[in-house]
């Protein structure tokens, strides 16, 4: 879901140079962007009929085609946006209303979708939640009342969209902010404004994640006891500094956690309210270890100069292809048409840069999740004065990715392009029990990869200035 998210922002965010690459109709470009909600509402509410006639039947392959039905209908929406996006419809909007409000209008189609799809799963998501009671009650667990509609899309789209929208839309604003003001003053310089205003942005977001986050998904304090001082005594031994632990209210509609901040003073550790309540005390604890280990392992700061590797890596291989075949494709085509060849060229080298960037950097996403997981059972091993990746420790975290699985409806063997499968996962665990855990394959190899992606990204700032 998030990569589908981030090429459907990414098509929201060109939109206004693709503008007019297939077709001038902006008729066209408006029924396409309209029909990206309505074929998530048609999709959904014909597989949530089908889920709840097997759910009658007793059968739940049709509740699991459901929940996985989520990415095959995300990417028809992209090809929808790409479709609107390349139509006459930008122009249109850019010429009545201002460059951003093309973004804007992709966006609220985008959001509108996200919205359909958590508004057709309501009805399955409350039976499968109502058939979990008797379960719950056996286990003794806290037991929340079925959401209405409304409040479970709220909380759903709350939940999915912000972590994701925020990194991607406050650079993109504070970007085109910076070039407005400079178109004004100094339009000589509205290029360089543009990115320094991007960078301005994002430097700004890291910076106070922490304190936007908490008003954004209302969440409050974890209360004083021995839950909490089991937490900050591990933050204490990974040598991690934490300024606050935080609940995130879902009621009991997810299991997750997550660090935010970069600043030891700010940065804080947000747990869920189904992980706290329906998790046992030493999966937290591993899951608690495994949000530790992005921070000692630095693995935010090192995700930033990946993605400038990813991208510098890409462009230098892929752009010397294009030109390749566009100039083979010039001889034949003849210069009528070498203008609309160029832009075609140029979207060809930009999609695939972007395609083999995100492949790249969905692979080293991967091995920082196996890291954290990894870093984890050391930790864990560690407190209890061993030298080895303990029976307990491996346990613990192969059980909590468990539980996270089952918590969320999220079949193990689901693949992930930011985190990989919880079987894959839980397997390598597995693999490295009674090992040394001081000198696990995995550290070696993320370390050899983050200094080459370092190596790659300075070149690519080199070139850049080389280029000036």
């Amino acid at each position: 879901m998030q990569l589908i998210l981030i090429v459907q922002v990414s098509i929201a965010l060109l939109a206004g140079e693709l503008s007019g690459l297939l077709t001038d109709s902006a008729a066209y470009g408006a029924w396409c962007l309209a029909a990206a909600p309505a074929l998530v509402l048609v999709q959904g509410a014909l597989l949530g009929y089908l889920a709840q006639r097997g759910m009658d039947r007793g059968s739940r392959r049709g509740v699991e085609r459901c929940y996985a039905s989520s990415g095959f209908v995300g990417w028809q929406v992209a090809v929808l946006l790409g479709c609107a996006a390349t139509s006459g419809l930008p122009a249109a909007f850019g010429q009545a209303l201002g460059g951003f409000a093309v973004t804007a209008v992709f966006l609220i189609a985008i959001v509108a979708s996200v919205v359909a799809a958590y508004a057709t799963l309501w009805p399955v998501e409350r039976r499968v939640r109502e058939s979990s009671y008797m379960r719950g009650l056996d286990g003794q667990l806290p037991l929340h009342p079925v959401p209405s509609r409304g409040a479970y899309v709220v909380a759903q789209a709350r939940a999915g969209l912000v972590p994701m929208l925020a990194p991607l839309l406050v650079p993109a604003a504070t970007s085109e902010l910076a070039h407005a003001l400079a178109a004004r003053i100094a339009p000589e310089h509205g290029d360089a404004a543009r990115l320094a205003g991007g960078v301005a942005g994002a430097i700004c977001l890291f910076l106070l994640v922490p304190l936007i986050v908490p008003a954004l998904l209302g969440l409050r304090r974890l209360e004083p006891g021995p839950i909490r001082a089991d937490l900050e005594s591990l933050a204490h031994e990974a040598g991690v500094a934490v300024r606050e632990i935080w609940v995130w209210p879902t009621d009991g509609l997810l299991a997750n956690a997550a660090v935010m901040g970069v600043l030891p003073g700010l940065r804080c550790v947000m747990l869920s309210d189904c992980l706290l309540e329906c998790m046992p005390r030493e999966q937290v604890r591993a899951v608690m270890a495994h949000e530790l280990g992005h921070v000692a392992r630095r693995h935010l700061p090192w995700l930033l100069v990946v993605v400038l590797a990813c991208w510098t890596a890409a462009t230098v291989l892929v752009t010397p292809i294009v030109q390749a075949v566009a100039e083979s494709v010039a001889v034949r085509a003849g210069s009528a048409d070498m203008q609309a060849l160029a832009q075609i060229a140029m979207l060809g080298r930009d999609a695939a840069v972007l395609a083999v960037g995100l492949m790249v950097f969905g692979y080293a996403s991967r091995r920082f999740e196996r890291q954290a997981d990894t870093f984890a059972v050391q930790l864990l091993s560690s407190k209890e004065g061993r030298a080895d990746a303990t029976m307990g420790a491996v346990d613990a975290m192969v059980g909590a990715l468990g539980s996270v699985a089952l918590l969320n409806h999220v079949p193990p063997d689901r693949s992930s392009w930011r985190h990989g499968s919880i079987a894959w996962r839980q397997g390598y665990l597995r693999g490295i029990r009674g090992m040394d855990h001081s000198r696990l394959p995995i550290d070696r190899l993320v370390s050899a990869l983050c200094w080459t992606s370092a190596v790659i990204a300075a070149g690519g700032i080199a070139m850049g200035f080389l280029a000036l």
